[in-house]
């Protein structure tokens, strides 16, 4: 179990050369034995007697002082517990009460480092490389927001970036948000950097995972190219973190320790006088925010690599198409026309709509009553593909057989549209194009998204129908056209970021348009064609949208000009869950700053009953310089008397309050 404060042992005499700060160790606990970690040794003097550690676990120092220090931030910061933290950092293994061996090199490695073709730089890529070259070199912490329109060459400035790291005797981690973005900068990163180079994702298993991490410890590996959990690459001399799609909400751990890899590599680099570097052509409201404040260098590719243009972004208005039509459009008569004539080029398409499933909402066809999971308070969305009824949260299932017994006179009325609909209704447009399906469902099939993705890229697959996953950094160079099935879904939910989601997401995907020799087209189908978001998305236009955007955060006193904790209170018993919020709402209102605190709540969440468990929430917004917050937050959750059938979860910085 986790513990929020450390424990002291005795070190027997036998132990006294073994025992170490950042060793694994073997310890009583209570009527136990579990793992510990030394993180302090001292000599005390104590009235009582102490128990002894029974055993060092390992002769190799694996928790650095370095980590020592990263793991006690993220308690004090995350309100998670210090063993929270640690076991955040270090690969599963280590949580077992055996000694670890790590044998040499058994795993192939990535290939050969090739002599790649070297790009001539940009005005704007060359300036920008040349500030991130004489940061390097100056071995001071230096952050960086590289701001660059989709297809302006980021990813080359992050290669360049890495082998003056390399030149200078450092070692580098990029960051990607995505497990398939991972797999296809790892066929370019692997041209350049070959066996210097590891890959770190949740896809690896523990054994690959433990064998990976071991590589990059003993320093066998320099670069490290992963998902969120790379971030706790344990390279020595780290000289640059890379995050690439810096604003994507994937960085953001949702369990226990609930970190933001992009504040972790922050930390990390001030710690070790390292580089960062932060890439999007999207970034989030706070990075611009610090960049204007001068605490990020701004480096600006406002232009396509070879000039190519952006692609050109046309609204269709559902609510007309939908009049004429007499009836909801899943896909309008403009972007029908649009696809047929990208196949008839032999040209791609990507069609996005960022919901899963076949229908988002189903009707009983005996009761008429819309099917709510049992266990949570939301629709379950039918799965053509399955037969089934499926929550998306608990994964509660009901077959379509048990709903119509059979019985065929009384049909099920279905409701909203999600990725395996639109695929059907494609199908039906275009009949011998041939389709493709990329969203969390086919990904979990034994293939994979990655033959998926390989299909398009081959062109074995000419339509390709997605979630958000297609719209993140993919460079399909044969795509010309990008239509969005309904840009609205990010709109409907009751989270201050929406709009900063929607702007993101469609300037993401049409970034996907045009990469080629030919001209990129987006058309966007919408219910809210005037919403500003929308709009801007259309104009291109990020930097009028932040105007616009930090006036409604300003007003409404919301991120990056306060602080929020989102403490959410679960439980079966819904009665217990509303007395602990309302206790902990008392000893807030006594111990917090009101000057420099609101409290909002206490209040249902909006999804008010998830896995069996009902959920209550209360929101701080606290001002940035109010310093006590952590300490004060922490005191009256310490002070509250904790029910064992309720859960209480402190969120940091949360990125959503769903």
């Amino acid at each position: 179990m986790p513990a929020n404060d450390p424990f002291s042992y005795e070190i027997p005499s036998e132990l006294l050369h073994e025992v170490k700060v950042g060793a694994r160790v073997l310890v009583p606990f209570k009527n136990r034995q579990m793992i510990g970690y030394v993180v302090q040794i001292e000599e005390i003097t104590v009235n009582r007697k102490l128990k002894k550690i029974v055993e060092v676990l390992d002769q190799e120092i694996y928790l650095s002082d370095h980590f020592i220090r990263l793991t006690q931030y993220i308690s004090h910061y995350y309100f998670s517990s210090w063993g929270e933290a640690i076991q955040a950092v270090l690969p599963k293994p280590f949580r077992r009460q055996k000694k670890v061996k790590y044998r040499s090199l058994t795993a192939v490695p990535p290939a050969e480092v090739l002599s790649p073709a070297r790009f001539q730089l940009t005005d704007e890529q060359a300036a920008a490389f040349q500030k991130i070259g004489e940061q390097l070199q100056s071995n001071q912490y230096a952050a960086n927001l590289l701001f660059g329109v989709t297809g302006s060459g980021k990813s080359e400035i992050y290669i360049r970036a890495i082998q003056e790291a390399i030149r200078l005797g450092k070692t580098a981690i990029c960051l990607v948000p995505e497990i398939a973005l991972t797999e296809q900068l790892k066929r370019f990163f692997s041209i350049h950097f070959g066996h210097q180079l590891e890959i770190i994702h949740s896809k690896l298993s523990e054994g690959e995972r433990w064998f990976a991490w071991e590589r990059i410890r003993t320093g066998e590996r320099k670069v490290v190219l992963g998902a969120r959990s790379a971030i706790f690459a344990p390279l020595s001399h780290l000289g640059l973190i890379i995050i690439d799609e810096e604003h994507e909400h994937s960085y953001k751990q949702d369990q226990n320790p609930r970190y933001h890899a992009r504040e972790i590599a922050k930390w990390r680099a001030r710690d070790l006088n390292a580089v960062l570097v932060l890439g999007s052509a999207t970034p989030a409201m706070e990075s611009l925010l610090l960049a204007e404040k001068g605490e990020y260098q701004l480096l600006e590719l406002t232009k396509r690599v070879d000039s190519k243009k952006l692609p050109s972004i046309e609204i269709v208005d559902l609510n007309q198409a939908a009049a004429i039509a007499r009836e909801r459009v899943i896909i309008s008569p403009k972007l029908q026309s649009a696809i047929k004539t990208a196949l008839e080029r032999n040209e791609g398409v990507l069609l996005l709509l960022n919901r899963r499933g076949y229908a988002t909402q189903a009707h009983s066809p005996h009761s008429g009553e819309l099917l709510m999971c049992r266990y949570c308070d939301v629709p379950l969305t039918f799965h053509q593909s399955l037969h089934q009824f499926v929550c998306h949260y608990c994964n509660y299932r009901l077959s379509e057989s048990q709903l119509t017994d059979g019985n065929q006179t009384a049909p099920i009325k279905f409701f909203g549209v999600g990725t395996e609909r639109v695929e059907s209704e494609v199908a039906r447009f275009f009949p011998t194009a041939r389709l493709g399906r990329l969203d969390s469902d086919s990904a979990k099939l034994k293939e994979g998204h990655l033959p998926i993705l390989e299909k398009f890229r081959k062109r074995q697959i000419d339509i390709l129908v997605g979630t958000q996953m297609i719209a993140k950094g993919f460079d399909f160079p044969h795509v010309t056209l990008v239509g969005v099935i309904l840009a609205d879904t990010a709109l409907a939910l009751p989270d201050f970021r929406s709009s900063e989601r929607t702007f993101q997401l469609l300037t993401q995907v049409a970034g996907r348009s045009g990469r080629g020799d030919r001209e990129g087209k987006v058309i966007v189908q919408t219910y809210s064609p005037y919403h500003f978001s929308i709009q801007l998305a259309q104009k291109h236009d990020m930097r009028e949208f932040f105007q616009r955007e930090m006036v409604h955060r300003e007003k409404f006193k919301y991120p990056p000009y306060k602080r929020l904790i989102n403490i959410v209170v679960r439980s079966k018993k819904e009665q217990k869950a509303i007395e602990q919020i309302q206790a902990l709402k008392k000893l807030l209102h006594e111990s917090l700053d009101p000057q420099a605190t609101e409290l909002l709540g206490p209040a249902p969440l909006p999804f008010y009953k998830l896995r069996g468990q009902y959920r209550w929430h209360l929101i701080i917004k606290a001002d940035l310089s109010y310093a006590a917050l952590h300490q004060e937050v922490k005191k009256s959750l310490q002070a509250l008397k904790k029910s064992n059938l309720v859960y209480i979860v402190p969120d940091m910085d949360p990125l959503a309050v769903l």
